[in-house]
């Protein structure tokens, strides 16, 4: 029995031989579909070998993660053993894979030194029994019987269950027609020729009940109007003598008012014994503060045991306080329209890693340390894709240009390490400032924003801080306690340190991590495609230098000079 079974598309059996003779020069037995001998089909042995296998080796790649056969074989090795699977393309991993961490070796060539082979060789180790690690070096040939398992294998368990199960909600033809290629008699083959025959007839009523496109109006030309007769010459009249014209200022009005005060006291006095009636100058003012006219009008004098008032004139001004206007400081101008904007953090000491009771905790978050860090500054944001843009317009950047978003304003992806760090050098030339990529210990301090729980916001996972349909642009974001947006999910983001297993040596002091696998470094805080667990603040895994990834972004650190 080989104690491994290699899962592939065919598309891909070059690299899958590769993989083959390599584990088998490591003394591992290894069973993959080119060793089946002259009369054996896939199916006779296929699944005895999947369910006898210790360990699963499943690679995945743009061709096999949308192969169904290559998705049920996972299904079922995840079931019946341990899977292992490993990237040998950058491709989107089906989702019920998305948890599941997957070994590096986009790029490998057989290099058996190669540390990120040494390590894939060392997970595999890890999970098989001792007597199947020393065993010799040789291919493995499949029996010349059908291997049938000990017991009966269970319902759900079958390969053509699983391959059904995984196409039986489809509304894809293909699909159908591939299941009846390979189980012609298979126990679902009746329900398999029913979904095809009900497509073929909606597909059928689709075409029939189609709308035609109605043909275009014809184009009605407009007949001119007939002359209308000539109309009889209006008698002469008297010219109207001019409108008088409208003047928009308020000083008639206030003129007319001021005439007819006069005259209302004119008449009042009249009435009045001429002995009481005591002058008073009346004033108009207006909004201007304005002294119109000035007249002298009669006022009924007062009885003789009341004083009299003095009539004071006011200004509009102190009739109507004017509001007080509160000054607004204006913002500081960035350092640049390029540049990132810049949160300040002070430092201090936080614990580093997962507690071992953390809900999907891994070893490599482990074990849990202090650390303390010195001020520094990093971005609001991850940085985006008009500022990445600025970098390359102005020749950094190695010309580079990625798939951006259709705004300038989403986070530029697609980026690897290197080209993370030419952009950093590039703005630490432009600016005159120290820029770089945020060591492990800062960005975990940065995102965990004084917090010691799973999350920033709590233990419990909540998709409104962490949108898991689409990436979004940075600044949408919910803040998290420090002022930083995006630290869990839309993008994964690089940080300098190389990859170790584990914080066993880790650096007290905040520092990077540069010895180690250098080929690969960490990346932190998850992507819209990660599962709940790899949103963790303490969750990390490693990516090759080299490998650029839809979902991978960056955000970038600023020194703050010792005072």
């Amino acid at each position: 029995m080989a104690s491994i079974f290699l899962s592939y598309s065919r598309a891909d059996r070059p690299k899958a031989q590769i993989v083959a003779e390599a584990l088998m020069a490591e003394g591992l037995a290894v069973w993959w579909d080119k060793v089946l001998r002259a009369g054996q089909t896939y199916d006779e042995v296929t699944e005895g070998m999947l369910r006898e296998a210790d360990v699963v080796i499943v690679l995945w790649s743009a061709t096999s993660v949308k192969s169904k056969w290559v998705r049920a074989e996972a299904t079922l090795g995840q079931r019946t053993s341990v899977l292992i699977p490993a990237m040998i393309e950058n491709a989107e991993r089906p989702i019920m894979f998305e948890l599941t961490q997957s070994a590096d070796l986009i790029g490998w060539n057989g290099d058996r030194a190669d540390p990120r082979w040494r390590e894939f060789v060392a997970d595999v180790r890890r999970v098989m029994p001792e007597d199947e690690v020393s065993a010799a070096a040789v291919p493995v040939t499949a029996p010349a019987t059908p291997v049938a398992p000990a017991t009966a294998p269970t319902p759900d368990m079958t390969m053509e269950l699983t391959f059904w199960t995984s196409i039986k909600d489809d509304d894809d033809a293909a699909d159908f027609e591939a299941y009846l290629k390979r189980y012609p008699n298979g126990h679902y083959a009746d329900l398999a020729r029913n979904r095809l025959a009900a497509i073929a007839r909606a597909e059928a009523k689709a075409a029939a009940v189609r709308p035609a496109v109605p043909a275009p109006a014809p184009r009605i030309q407009p007949v001119p109007p007939l002359p209308s007769p000539p109309k009889p010459a209006p008698p002469p009249q008297r010219a109207a003598p001019p409108p008088a014209k409208k003047s928009s200022s308020p000083l008639p009005i206030f003129a007319g008012g001021l005439v007819a005060i006069v005259l209302a006291g004119f008449a009042i006095s009249q009435l009045l014994p001429q002995d009481r009636i005591k002058p008073v100058a009346a004033t108009a003012v207006v909004a201007d503060d304005t002294q119109v006219a000035a007249a002298t009008v009669p006022e009924p004098a007062a009885p003789e045991d009341m004083p009299v008032t003095e009539t004071v004139s006011l200004s509009t001004a102190e009739l109507v306080p004017a509001p007080e206007v509160e000054e607004i400081a204006p913002e500081p101008a960035p350092p640049c329209d390029y540049c990132p904007d810049m949160v300040a953090l002070a430092g201090g000491t936080f614990m580093m890693g997962s507690a071992t009771n953390e809900p999907g905790r891994e070893p490599i978050e482990g074990p849990q340390h202090e650390v303390t860090l010195a001020p520094f500054e990093i971005s609001r944001g991850e940085i985006t894709g008009a500022q990445w843009t600025a970098c390359v317009e102005s020749g950094g950047c190695n010309g580079y240009r990625p798939n951006l978003q259709e705004s300038g304003a989403y986070p530029v992806a697609s980026v690897s390490w290197r080209d993370a760090n030419a952009y950093a050098a590039w703005l630490s030339n432009a600016t005159g400032d120290a820029y770089r990529l945020p060591t492990e210990a800062e960005w975990e301090y940065a995102a965990r924003g004084g917090t010691t729980t799973s999350y920033w916001w709590g233990d419990r996972f909540d998709a409104a801080n962490a949108p898991r349909d689409r990436v979004r642009e940075t600044t949408s974001l919910p803040e998290n306690p420090f002022g930083l947006m995006g630290m869990l999910g839309n993008l994964s983001e690089w940080v300098e340190d190389c990859y170790v297993n584990g914080y066993a040596d880790a650096p007290t002091d905040g520092s990077a991590v540069l010895s180690g696998d250098c080929s690969r470094r960490v990346v932190r805080g998850g992507s819209v495609k990660s599962g709940q667990g790899q949103l963790r603040a303490a969750n990390r895994s490693r990516v090759g230098i080299t490998t650029r990834d839809r979902h991978i972004g960056f955000r970038v650190v600023r020194s703050v000079p010792p005072s």
